[in-house]
């Protein structure tokens, strides 16, 4: 049996399968890259978290990358325009990630595993969920994005049991939830919501901890817990990074007028 893909979401076959689904004009899966058409433009390919080696000989004019070599950009004929983001990369495969926590984050979720909260891990089938509503909301305040729902549903139905929702509970109230992604070896901390008695009982410490747990039982090696935004949500950088989680630099965003073909 082939080893399992360590690949970003934004690059994995689980992807590409749900983008299709999603109606997207998806010009490859190996990499994945995106056509969009922009009236007198015409059409422009992106790739999101490729290596410049992957798209070298693509006709991709727009890339993130994933990778911090700005060399190998340049000489697959990219520009670069937006400078680099960070992640938090969660090792799941730490002897011991419990101990690897830091201690206010693990002392927090102590509290929260005392409180008795009824915790639920569906596999989601891509019916509506009121996560996604809420998590929407939040981060229309926030001033974030999230993927639309409708390609998060293609995702869960074009890939049964890579999408999973887990949820905590204060007696039968929805107090926390958040959807993680299973892509090869790889998982991702796609989307997340608490309320405010969630956020009091450190809810989202215990999901997330149930979440991690679940991952490397299932044999992921990495847990993508997504961009740090240290500027605009710090508490939420800290919340990541409390888990242990290393910071990765990805690549920035690059263009190129001209092709590689």
């Amino acid at each position: 049996m082939p080893a399992a893909l360590d690949v970003p979401l934004q690059q994995s076959p689980q992807f590409a399968r749900a983008l299709k689904a999603f109606g997207a004009d998806v010009a490859s899966t190996g990499p994945v890259i995106l056509r969009r058409s922009f009236g007198p433009l015409g059409s422009i390919a992106f790739a999101s978290r490729a290596t410049p080696e992957a798209v070298a000989s693509t006709p991709v004019h727009i890339l993130n990358g994933e990778t911090p070599c700005p060399q190998a950009y340049r000489a697959a004929g990219f520009r670069q325009i937006i400078t680099p983001a960070h992640i938090a990369e969660w090792d799941l495969q730490t002897a011991d990630i419990r101990a690897a926590l830091h201690g206010k984050w693990r002392n927090r979720l102590v509290k929260g595993e005392a409180q008795s909260l009824t915790l639920r891990e569906r596999v989601w089938d891509g019916r509506p969920h009121d996560l996604f509503a809420r998590s929407n909301e939040l981060a229309r305040k926030r001033g974030f994005s999230n993927y639309p729902a409708r390609l998060l549903a293609a995702f869960a139905q074009e890939n049964p049991s890579d999408a999973i929702i887990f949820e905590a509970y204060q007696n039968t109230d929805l107090i926390a939830a958040c959807l993680v992604l299973r892509h090869g070896a790889t998982a991702t901390y796609q989307t997340a919501w608490a309320n405010p008695t969630g956020y009091a009982l450190h809810a989202p410490r215990v999901i997330l901890w149930q979440a991690a747990c679940r991952m490397a039982s299932l044999g992921h090696k990495t847990f993508d817990l997504g961009v740090l935004e240290t500027d605009r949500s710090a508490g939420l950088a800290r919340f990541k990074l409390g888990t242990g989680a290393q910071i990765r630099q990805l690549g920035g965003t690059w263009v190129r007028l001209r092709s590689g073909r």
